[in-house]
């Protein structure tokens, strides 16, 4: 009635089974232990970049501050000790506001003018990715995210060793994600200033399932290129004073990077706009914040320069920069996309963009620009705008459509025209 159960044939299966399991157990055991070795050693390896990092900028610093003190040059024969600080924090701030790395580092200043802790007890000198922050006074009383106490503990740790390493709870730049920071911090004594570099942490691994390939290249090739640079920029500075250089301008042109500008309007140059336009198009693809983006230029250019000459043109086109500029905020940008055309991009207006390029129609065409020959000029523009698109696969296709509106626009002249999506 009942068959008889053949141990011979569930053998074989089973142990391959116990086989197959022991060995997963294995592989994932030693998967999760080379992970928390590995997040271990990135951790330390960190800590000694971040380490070498400020120790570099100290002593770049250090000697900028030395060189204004011994050589001041001719014009500046007697720089007071006010105006050496003034200086050196000036070329800090040039240096750490210029300064970009892929893995989200980046430095800060923190003055201190009462160790002893407390309401305003510091103040903000430098950061490098939230520049609007400077000049804000500081509080040990201030929490993170979760409710710590951050400049508390960098305030002790200071006081009692004059560095320290410590973490904190922050949003992640440009979002509103919550995520914990790995941060150094060290005391220049000279000025009271605490130099400090930080990372996020899972710019170094992920928080689940080990560290990628692409990620360990990534965190690697950002260490290296942060010492790279201190390096370069230190060998850069010891051959500056070798040579008793007369100004200090020349060092910030190894880490200008892609910050640039128009000459004769002061509107960003193509290039910039380009990176920029790149680097708005990522955020939307990647967290779904867009922008508006407009394009412009002047009607009938051609002849204004044909009666006027070219470089009434040119005074046109400083008056049609500086009007613009007037009615942006800071998170918005004017960019000489060529000739009398410029792209305009917005951050924050979305809902009202309408308003805002109807606004800003009016107000050029109700301007006179008075000519170096006292003779006045009135000029016109047409604006095309639109948004990012999800079928966007690179800025070329945004532009190509805000070229469309603008066309669109062109049709009645002093108007404009937005492609909604």
């Amino acid at each position: 009635m009942f068959e008889k159960l053949d141990l011979n044939k569930t053998k074989t299966p089973f142990i391959s089974a116990i086989f197959i399991l022991l060995i997963t157990t294995v592989l994932v055991l030693s998967n999760a232990f080379n992970d928390y070795r590995l997040k271990t050693n990135l951790t330390a390896f960190q800590k000694r970049e971040m380490k070498s990092s400020v120790e570099n900028f100290i002593l770049t610093i250090d000697t900028i501050r030395k060189e204004l003190k011994e050589n001041p040059g001719r014009e500046e024969i007697n720089l007071s000790d006010e105006n050496i600080k003034e200086k050196t924090l000036a070329f800090a701030r040039k240096i750490v506001h210029e300064s970009t790395f892929s893995n989200g580092a980046y430095l800060w200043i923190n003055e201190v003018r009462n160790f002893q802790g407390g309401d305003n007890y510091g103040i903000r000198q430098v950061h490098g990715n939230l520049p609007e922050t400077e000049g804000l006074l500081l509080s040990t009383s201030m929490q993170d995210a979760k409710g710590n106490f951050p400049y508390l503990t960098e305030l002790e740790g200071i006081r009692k060793n004059g560095e320290i390493f410590y973490r904190y709870h922050f949003k992640e730049y440009q979002s509103d994600k919550i995520s914990e920071k790995i941060t150094y911090a060290k005391l220049y004594e000279p000025y009271n200033w605490i130099i400090c570099t930080g990372t996020y942490l899972n710019s170094m691994y992920e928080p689940a399932g080990g560290v990628s390939r692409g990620k360990k290249i990534a965190f690697y090739t950002s260490c290296l290129l942060l010492s790279l640079i201190s390096l370069l920029l230190f060998a850069y500075i010891i051959f500056s004073s070798h040579y008793r250089s007369k100004k200090l301008l020349i060092e910030t042109e190894l880490l200008k990077g892609k910050v640039a500008h128009d000459a004769m309007t002061g509107a960003s140059s193509r290039s910039f706009g380009t990176s920029l336009l790149q680097k708005y198009l990522k955020n939307f693809q990647t967290n779904g914040q867009n922008y508006s983006i407009a394009i412009l230029d002047i009607d009938n250019f051609k002849n204004i320069n044909d009666k006027y000459g070219h470089n009434s043109g040119d005074t046109v086109i400083k008056n049609l920069v500086n009007t613009i500029k007037e009615s942006q905020s800071a998170n918005d940008h004017i960019i000489r996309w060529g000739g009398d055309e410029f792209i305009l991009t917005y951050k924050h207006h979305l809902d009202d963009l309408d308003s805002i390029l109807d606004s800003l129609n009016k107000k050029i065409a109700g301007q006179t620009v008075k000519l170096d020959d006292h003779r006045e000029i009135k000029y016109t523009i047409s604006i095309g705008a639109s948004h990012f698109s999800e079928k966007d696969t690179s800025i070329s296709d945004t532009v190509k459509r805000i070229d469309d509106a603008l066309y669109l626009a062109k049709r009645v002249k002093n108007s404009h025209y937005i492609i909604e999506l």
